[in-house]
């Protein structure tokens, strides 16, 4: 009964443009259903076009966690992603190693790590962690300019290139003379 519902409510949406949608051939603003929810409605255009734009960002956040949660519930029979049912998973080699966090555990979205070979998961891992720090570094160098400002002095005195001359983040490569790429 439950699907022959869904099924006759599907079509009555697409039949009839179902509770305003399209019921005037759009000529309203796309998503007004004329209903005017409390603490929601409002007439400023800004407004409205601001809320509408966080329903949308919502709504496709909201289509991404559908699916993974469709995903979840096919592979260990749950929505709520109950491991303890997927035993014939590969990423369990891995799960008491170190970086495994709550409440993802053993993550690794795009299966490096399915054949399970220890050797392969260690030096990815020393990879992981080199590439980390490597980023960390790059926001400190990225971010401590722009909020504590540049040394003094000249960076390149043969150049006559001063800190200050440098522009922060990308446009800095702008400034890098050619014998700093050899």
């Amino acid at each position: 009964a439950g699907w022959l519902q869904i099924l006759a409510y599907g079509l009555f949406c697409e039949g009839t443009g179902g509770f305003g949608y399209n019921s005037d051939g759009q000529m309203s603003d796309p998503g007004n259903c004329g209903w005017k929810p409390p603490l929601l409605a409002t007439s400023d255009p800004v407004l409205r076009k601001k809320r509408l734009n966080a329903e949308l960002a919502n709504g496709r956040l909201a289509m991404m966690a559908i699916i993974g949660i469709f995903f979840q519930d096919g592979l260990t029979g749950s929505p709520w992603g109950d491991w303890a049912l997927y035993t014939a998973s590969p990423l369990r080699a891995f799960e008491n190693e170190l970086g495994v966090q709550a409440p993802y555990g053993f993550w690794d979205p795009l299966d490096f790590t399915a054949d399970g070979n220890k050797e392969n998961f260690l030096r990815r891992r020393a990879v992981e962690i080199k590439h980390g720090r490597v980023s960390m570094y790059a926001c400190i160098g990225y971010l401590v300019p722009e909020s504590i400002g540049k040394f003094p002095g000249y960076l390149s005195p043969s150049e006559g290139i001063k800190f200050s001359d440098v522009p922060n983040g990308l446009g800095a490569l702008s400034k890098v003379p050619a014998a700093g790429w050899a």
